[in-house]
């Protein structure tokens, strides 16, 4: 699929915005709140970016850890199998040599998760978060400004894009529902009606392969079929 063109509203006002504007439509709420408020803990505004513009817009306290951070992305995002994950500071990476040998002797790949996100946050830093080693989703993780605004979650979402219009491959019309990860010729996403051609070419469409599309950069991977935080936009884009 080419690169998908995607909207996203904003949990403060609902309205709808390209998803070029609404980082700058949620700058204008968190200043306003911050000038009313003036509240002396501070959040950071963070956005997190996955392939095919997959994003979403997040606040975060600073008393979070980073491993609420990774559950937070496990819970909307990526979470299947319980795989493991990690987060870097981007350009900074180290692995081990064998990182698979020293996961076995408790090393722990990547920044501590039990760093606390008001001590390593700034604006501007970027992270890159993989979960799962093996059929790795990458996300990349932007501080966009940091206020001093009421937080009373430790990560609170502002928005996130809507389902993407992902059409049928094979009839170019319908949007498409389910996806198959046993197919790697052609056309790999259908609509509900062309599912069923594609299983009298693919005998293993139906037994093994045939997944649900759902608004996460993970769809098709693995095991993952969706997840449990914003579950009203988690599905299929509708014409």
């Amino acid at each position: 699929m080419n690169k998908l063109k995607s909207k996203a509203k904003c949990f403060y006002c609902d309205k709808l915005f390209a998803g070029g504007g609404i980082s700058r439509h949620l700058k204008t709420h968190l200043e306003k709140l911050e000038e009313e408020q003036k509240n002396k803990h501070k959040s950071f505004h963070v956005k997190v970016v996955g392939e095919q513009n997959y994003f979403l817009h997040l606040l975060i306290h600073e008393a979070a850890l980073l491993d609420d951070l990774d559950s937070f992305l496990r819970q909307i995002w990526v979470e299947c199998c319980g795989h493991l994950s990690s987060f870097q500071i981007k350009g900074k990476r180290k692995m081990p040599e064998d990182i698979w040998s020293s996961m076995e002797d408790d090393y722990e790949y990547g920044l501590d998760k039990r760093t606390k996100i008001g001590g390593l946050f700034r604006k501007g830093l970027k992270l890159e978060y993989e979960y799962d080693f093996g059929s790795t989703t990458y996300l990349e993780i932007q501080v966009m400004n940091e206020y001093f605004v009421e937080n009373k979650d430790k990560i609170l979402l502002l928005s996130r894009n809507e389902p993407l219009p992902i059409l049928c491959e094979l009839c170019e019309k319908q949007p498409a529902t389910v996806t198959c990860t046993m197919w790697h010729e052609d056309e790999t996403v259908f609509c509900d009606s062309c599912k069923k051609k594609h299983a009298q070419k693919c005998s293993d469409f139906e037994d093994y392969g045939e997944m649900p599309i759902v608004n996460s950069p993970r769809f098709g991977v693995c095991g993952y079929e969706g997840g449990s935080i914003d579950t009203e936009r988690d599905g299929i884009w509708k014409k």
